[in-house]
């Protein structure tokens, strides 16, 4: 073979394996919007959508295990097909879907509601990602300050005068270790580790990603392996925030979780997008979770001295409470003061936002483990 010949086929090689990659990406897409629709409350019309997107995904890539597990879980929750349905778990199986090995059920709650019992609080768990910087290669344009946001907020957490959090059950992901899969590893360890009586802290800075530009929503989050070439490339490796909802709302039972959102940023080359109302809405599914995110959907989140105006406000004032601050008194006044100092600053509008399960318990981030939240002191 001619050194022609030999890079002639290598190039076919490269489009095959992107091509290969494009089909996923646009499989798992399908597969998410598809996702979107199921909760403990979908009606039959949603279910029956999502049957319909699930067969794209299959039309798109056969060999995708979750979305036969998901086309089954829908046709069970229908009461409809049962030999398809007896068809669609084997081929689960045989293609390994990950859904089906951790037994995700988007028609099931974690915390149907909070118990009156709920005291003491048992052991506290964090996850805090920021990513700056991402893949040289085909990653996202660099970010400013989110990975110091990241940084800061862990070391708050782990402050045995703020947060009181282990240092060893506080994980922090900043860029190069920010990747889609140990993101949902460190997710995943943390729903089967929780208790009821925990508390669960998530706090993700990074690009968000709409699915679409007439779509005001988070999609998906980028992470530092996500590859931007394209948009199908972008839905095979960037984290779905459909997946987030899944674990914290379907999958992790601690009753005192709190999920901490800032995805953009006014200092990027090109600002992504804030949670929108769906978002929030899918977060706040069940009982016992609060949602907070930097600013509106239509605003971004500014920054300046190193650090975005939200996290360092959150920081700010959470010591100044030696964490024994109510977490809805403790929003107000980042709310307050994000608003007013970019206004002054910037002359822009930032508010951030809150959300919450109709049934919550009162969260306060620093009352020490074994302690019940009336017992923590500024």
């Amino acid at each position: 073979m001619t050194r022609r010949e030999w890079l002639a086929l290598a190039a076919t090689e490269v489009l095959r394996g992107q091509n290969a990659l494009d089909v996923n990406g646009a499989a798992r897409d399908l597969t998410y919007q598809a996702l979107e629709l199921l909760s403990a409350q979908s009606a039959k019309p949603d279910m029956t959508k999502a049957v319909s997107l699930l067969r794209g995904a299959l039309d798109q890539d056969p060999s995708f295990g979750d979305a036969y597990y998901y086309r089954q879980l829908c046709l069970k929750r229908l009461g409809e097909n049962p030999a398809r349905q007896k068809l669609d778990l084997q081929a689960a199986e045989r293609y390994e879907s990950e859904a089906l090995r951790d037994q995700r059920d988007p028609f099931v709650l974690a915390v149907p509601r909070i118990y009156e019992n709920l005291g003491a609080v048992g052991q506290k768990w964090a996850l805090v990602v920021g990513v700056s910087r991402f893949n040289p290669d085909a990653g996202a344009a660099p970010l400013q300050y989110a990975d110091a946001d990241a940084s800061a907020f862990a070391g708050a957490l782990r402050d045995p005068r703020i947060g009181r959090f282990p240092g060893d059950q506080v994980y922090l992901l900043t860029n190069d270790q920010a990747t889609t899969p140990l993101i949902k590893a460190r997710l995943n360890t943390i729903a089967r580790r929780a208790k009821p009586e925990d508390v669960v802290v998530v706090y993700i800075s990074t690009h968000g990603s709409a699915r679409s530009d007439d779509l005001r929503r988070v999609s998906y989050l980028l992470t530092y392996d996500t590859n931007v070439t394209s948009r199908d490339l972008i839905f095979g490796s960037a984290l779905p925030m459909v997946e987030i909802s899944s674990i914290l709302c379907n999958r992790c039972v601690a009753q005192r979780t709190v999920a901490i959102f800032d995805t953009c940023h006014s200092g990027a080359a090109e600002p992504g997008q804030a949670l929108g109302v769906q978002d929030l809405d899918r977060l706040r599914e069940g009982a016992g979770r609060y949602i907070l995110s930097s600013c509106q959907a239509d605003q971004l989140a500014y920054e300046a001295d190193g650090n975005g105006y939200f996290t360092a406000s959150l920081i700010r004032h959470l010591a100044q409470g030696k964490g024994c601050m109510r977490l809805g008194d403790l929003f107000t006044r980042v709310q307050q003061d994000v608003t007013e100092s970019v206004q002054k600053k910037h002359g822009k509008d930032q508010r951030p936002v809150i959300a919450k399960s109709e049934s919550a318990a009162e969260i306060i981030l620093g009352t020490p483990v074994g302690q019940s939240p009336e017992t923590c002191s500024a």
